[in-house]
């Protein structure tokens, strides 16, 4: 399958959405109450919201969103940036999502590479990320790519139901030229 990643722009957003409320449907079912997961939606302020936020970072000169497009169709996305914990430091992926009909075909691999290289490529040694403990198949995936579980656990709630997440870790080395 061919796919195309790029830096996302505020007309991306709610196809991010798409792929975020439907990847969530698939990925989180038997994690997460099914009730909740049914509830989900593409939400138009939260989506007007985050149009606003990317246009602000895009001006400041930085990249917090790439998309992936199968035939001009966004399928997949990965939000980036500086770590939101400053007790952590580096840089961090915040969100990585592929509609479950594009998953294995090798995007989410691409748009993990492209957030990888965009943090090196703003100064950060490390990148890390938070993945819900039962969700074995993106665990999986992260190992695979060369993270590595750190040890931190935290306990998400409200408005989310419960859930455990761990936190992972990737060094970035200097680039070899």
């Amino acid at each position: 399958m061919t796919y195309e990643v790029r830096p996302g722009v505020p007309e991306d957003v709610e196809a991010r959405e798409y792929v975020r409320v439907t990847t969530w449907k698939a990925a989180y079912r038997g994690i997460m109450p099914d009730d909740y997961l049914d509830a989900l939606k593409v939400e138009p302020d939260a989506v007007a919201r985050m149009e606003e936020a990317l246009a602000n970072a895009l001006a400041e000169g930085l990249t917090p969103l790439l998309v992936g497009e199968i035939g001009g169709r966004i399928v997949g996305f990965v939000n980036l940036g500086r770590c939101r914990d400053e007790h952590i430091g580096g840089g961090e992926v915040f969100a990585i999502y592929v509609l479950p009909e594009a998953q294995s075909d090798g995007l989410g691999h691409a748009l993990m590479t492209a957030a990888a290289e965009r943090l090196r490529a703003d100064g950060h040694q490390e990148i890390g990320l938070w993945v819900a403990a039962d969700n074995t198949r993106a665990r999986r995936f992260y190992e695979r790519f060369g993270f590595v579980p750190s040890g931190r656990v935290q306990l998400l709630s409200a408005p989310l139901p419960p859930i455990e997440e761990v936190y992972y870790r990737l060094s970035l080395p200097e680039p070899v030229f």
